[in-house]
């Protein structure tokens, strides 16, 4: 079975290359895209979750 832990964290949307830094960014920590949610505030950002695997050990 897979356990897995979760972030919740602020994304800007209101360019995209900046959208897609904030989302690489956390790519290359292992954390996997689960939702966006809305609304989006006046400044373009948004919260998003994500989740990874944990360590078996760590379950």
């Amino acid at each position: 079975m897979t356990c897995w832990e979760y972030e919740i964290k602020k994304i800007r949307t209101g360019n995209l290359d900046q959208t897609k830094e904030d989302l690489n960014s956390m790519g290359l920590e292992g954390w996997e895209l689960v939702k966006f949610v809305t609304p989006i505030n006046s400044m373009g950002i948004t919260n998003a979750f994500f989740k990874r695997p944990v360590d078996e050990a760590n379950c």
